[in-house]
């Protein structure tokens, strides 16, 4: 196993969908672990390996015309070249993406850390009162990626899945996160569409919503949670790593 100098494993990041939210990503890993060792030295954080490529298609597109075996090839090819350079485990930061890695060889997946399973647990370790908006993409919806998770009956009395015309909404909002930078004009319609539908909070279903995840704790004001996988897997790498 390749490890780094400090012994533990190597989190390889297959970014680029979207480049803004993978690279905002790789920040906060490199933030949450300066916290966690105190700031003493710069060698004691983790090694990570970053292909970020944004010329993968547009994932919901490819969900809805059903050109999933070219897409898994890609998805395959990148994976294998993260794992190669020496990556123990393999995040991708795009929920949608989760939709082809159910394809990939079981050998591959069992060396990815699956973002789907990640807010399944934070889910399960909310408060029993606590409900969150679903936010995600078309794709994610039309594929029912978290539906299809085992341990989703568990936590489904937790999630509001949003109607049609909400779902249009967000989806109109994801795609603007990919451009613009976080604003409070931006952040207002989820954070608002939270409280409408009686919730507590918002799941990140697509990973755009982790620069809002980090516009919000840049604020340190509070704000309704937001259970984010991405920031899950900055604050428990190292165990994520030795799994």
């Amino acid at each position: 196993m390749t490890t780094t100098a400090s012994g533990s494993g190597v989190l390889g990041v297959l970014g680029g969908m979207g480049p803004f939210a993978s690279a905002g990503f790789l920040q906060t890993v490199y933030e949450v672990a300066a916290e966690q060792v105190g700031r003493v030295a710069e060698q004691g954080l983790p090694r990570c390996l970053l292909d970020s490529d944004p010329a993968f298609p547009d994932r919901t597109d490819e969900i809805r015309a059903g050109r999933e075996a070219e897409f898994t090839e890609r998805l395959r090819l990148r994976l294998a070249g993260l794992l190669d350079l020496g990556a123990t485990r393999v995040v991708v930061p795009c929920v949608t993406a989760h939709h082809f890695i159910g394809l990939l060889h079981p050998a591959q997946r069992e060396r990815l850390i699956s973002l789907v399973d990640l807010v399944v647990d934070d889910l399960a370790a909310s408060g029993e009162g606590e409900r969150f908006l679903l936010v995600a993409t078309h794709g994610t919806r039309d594929a029912r990626i978290f539906e299809q998770a085992a341990r989703w009956p568990e936590v489904a009395r937790r999630v509001v899945l949003p109607g049609p015309a909400t779902q249009d909404a967000l989806h109109r909002l994801l795609y603007r996160l990919k451009w613009e930078p976080v604003t409070a004009e931006l952040a207002e319609p989820f954070l608002r569409l939270a409280g409408e539908h009686g919730c507590q909070g918002l799941i990140a279903g697509c990973t755009e919503i982790h620069l809002l995840t980090r516009w919000l704790r840049a604020r340190g004001d509070g704000g309704p949670r937001i259970i984010d996988p991405l920031l899950t897997v900055a604050t428990h790498l190292k165990t994520l790593l030795a799994a």
